[in-house]
């Protein structure tokens, strides 16, 4: 051994502010121990990035043609791991600097500000990268062994027990580069393991710009296909990376590639999933957004990067430009993160709305995957709302089929001039909607009416309000303008306005406070009458929702609207006339409104009218067979 080796070690203290920051993080800021490999492999990646680019500006450069890779190699009976870099090495300055004093600043004052102002360590320290000291949660000891790239550097080795001294020693290394023995503490001898520490690597270094090795063995993808230019990827790597991220083997519905160099720099690389299952539909976040800082995982679901109605897009996105805690464990929340969801999201958006011009049918299919999501972003992302509504289908009284192909544009374009708004109706299928009474007066007026049969529909549309200044009235309403006398379609009714009067009476009478009132309707053409929602009232789709979530939930009352042309009316009145104690009339208003309540789905209890329809039939059958004696 040199003279070298017979030195005593210079032993060096840490400030007493250092000493107890150390203790932060190692024992608390940290969740997962694996975190350190990542550290440790992403400090050498840095090491090999500036001495390539040494290599470049300087003529003499120690071992200049040196293989740039990461080692890794382990002994379990020493319960040691060794990470090798062929990076820029260290002088004793910078090894000081570096490894002596945590990030060099006046931790001291630091801490005592944090205090001040009740501010949480985790936070504050964001700016100080001290990702080396994750190592001390799994290591007893660790020695740093370094040279630098200077041709007539000398070697030296640092070493601490994460305590409150470490050494520095002058030591025989050849080699270019910096070498990390970890000494593991027993309940941490899980990491000497091959399988263990390759898939860490995978998780989290699966794509540093240089081989990452371990036992001779590339662990590492090295090409991060989301940097490069979408002409160099190739269509089967698009796919082939999707079933890495997602970890199957279905091929994504559609693929996103793009980067962005202002406000904010980063890379992005999204998918649209051809389905999901309900964790993802029903879930409050996005969590499939892989968050990177220059190729080395940071958080494998970030929450901030989408809104919550874009939680379907899976992939990866990567900048150099994120504001890290000092873990790396988590991405600051500030304006630069609001700056790249906003971008993200605006990007989604353009590429749906680039699917919908191009390519009817693979929107169309989007759609009966993902349309509840978008109906979301209507009521919770006002920045956005005009684009989320122009990405809406609907199907409409003028459909064939139950196909959901008609927009909001499509609408407007056939609106009458006359017109002043979009009509819709709320129901649970397009084949309930079809037997609404309320439909029947647009039906027969030509006036096409949009029919909403998603759950969230009643929400989207109070607040969506209006579409190109016209505003969304649901045709179950009673406060409908462009229904008058003039246009009534219903039949002309003979009674006379005192009978009508009496009829409206009687009904009231006998429902009491079911309903809220009881007029002639305007809008009936084949129907007796039929239940409507009183201005600003709740829909039935609604009601039937708040019944879900708490069985106790009382419903408001609703107005019945009664067809005077309709002949079950016309009897009932000419019976009223002659005996209004008929044991008939109360019996068939009681069918009628239960009637109406059933088509709106509100007939708690349907069975209860099993009976009432037996004495009608009873009675009816009767008559039959009285006309056909008559006959005889």
């Amino acid at each position: 051994m040199s003279k070298k080796a017979k030195l005593k070690p210079e032993v060096h203290k840490y400030q007493a502010e250092m000493q107890k920051l150390l203790e932060i993080l190692v024992h608390s800021l940290y969740t997962e121990r694996e975190i350190f490999l990542r550290e440790l492999v992403s400090n050498a990646s840095d090491a090999l990035s500036k001495v390539q680019l040494t290599t470049l500006t300087e003529e003499k450069v120690l071992n200049k043609n040196a293989e740039l890779q990461v080692t890794i190699t382990f002994d379990e009976d020493k319960r040691m791991i060794v990470i090798d870099d062929s990076g820029c090495g260290m002088t004793k300055d910078e090894l000081v600097e570096n490894l002596g004093t945590i990030a060099n600043s006046g931790t001291l004052k630091f801490l005592q500000q944090s205090q001040a102002e009740n501010k949480s360590v985790e936070n504050l320290i964001g700016q100080f990268g001290v990702g080396f000291y994750s190592v001390f949660m799994v290591a007893d000891r660790v020695e740093l062994t370094t040279r630098s790239w200077q041709v007539d550097g000398q070697a030296w080795q640092w070493s601490s027990e994460g305590g409150g001294q470490y050494e520095i020693i002058p030591v025989d290394y050849e080699q270019r580069g910096t070498r990390v023995k970890v000494f593991l503490k027993e309940d941490a001898k899980e990491f000497c393991s091959e399988w263990r520490l390759e898939s860490i690597i995978k998780k989290y270094s699966n794509y540093l710009p240089f081989p990452v090795k371990v036992k001779d063995k590339t662990i590492n993808q090295v090409k991060a296909i989301w940097t490069q230019s979408k002409s160099e990827v190739k269509d089967d790597e698009y796919k082939e990376f999707y079933k890495q991220i997602s970890h199957g083997q279905q091929e994504p519905f559609h693929h996103l590639h793009f980067n962005i160099d202002a406000p904010i720099q980063y890379y992005a690389l999204l998918y649209f999933p051809e389905s999901v299952g309900n964790e993802v539909l029903y879930a409050r976040e996005s969590k499939d957004i892989a968050l990177y800082a220059q190729k080395v995982l940071i958080q494998s679901g970030n929450t901030h990067l989408l809104p919550s109605y874009l939680r379907f897009v899976q992939g990866v996105v990567d900048s150099e430009d994120l504001p890290l805690n000092v873990s790396r464990e988590s991405v600051q929340k500030n304006a630069l993160i609001e700056k790249i969801n906003n971008s993200l999201t605006l990007r989604v958006l353009k590429e749906l709305q680039l699917i919908a011009d191009q390519n009817v049918g693979k929107y169309g299919k989007f759609w009966q995957q993902y349309g509840t999501l978008l109906k979301e972003g209507v009521s919770s992302d006002f920045k956005n709302k005009k684009r989320l509504m122009d990405l809406l289908r609907f199907n409409s009284s003028i459909s064939e089929d139950s196909s959901m192909d008609v927009t909001l544009k499509d609408y407007v374009s056939r609106m009458r001039e006359e017109q002043k708004d979009i009509f819709y109706v709320t129901g649970g299928s397009r084949e309930a909607i079809l037997h609404n009474p309320n439909l029947e007066y647009f039906r027969k007026q030509g006036l096409e009416v949009l029919f909403l049969t998603d759950h969230i529909d009643d929400f989207m549309v109070t607040d969506m309000r209006e579409y190109d200044g016209k505003s969304l009235k649901n045709i179950s309403q009673g406060d409908i303008d462009g229904i008058n006398d003039n246009d009534m379609s219903a039949p002309e009714s003979s009674l006379s306005k005192e009978e009508k009067s009496d009829i409206l009476a009687f009904f009231k009478k006998q429902l009491k406070d079911r309903v809220n009132d009881v007029t002639d309707s305007k809008r009936l053409v084949d129907s007796p009458c039929s239940l409507v929602t009183p201005k600003d009232g709740m829909t039935a789709q609604m009601e039937k929702m708040m019944k879900m979530m708490d069985q106790k939930f009382q419903g408001e009352k609703r107005n019945l609207e009664v067809n005077m042309g309709h002949p079950i009316i016309q009897n009932l009145s000419e019976i009223l006339q002659k005996n209004k104690k008929h044991p008939f009339l109360e019996e068939t208003v009681e069918q009628l409104y239960e009637n109406s309540l059933l088509v709106e789905g509100l007939l708690e209890n349907p069975v209860q009218i099993l009976s009432r329809y037996q004495k009608f039939m009873e009675s009816a059958s009767a008559y039959e067979l009285e006309k056909l004696n008559r006959v005889e």
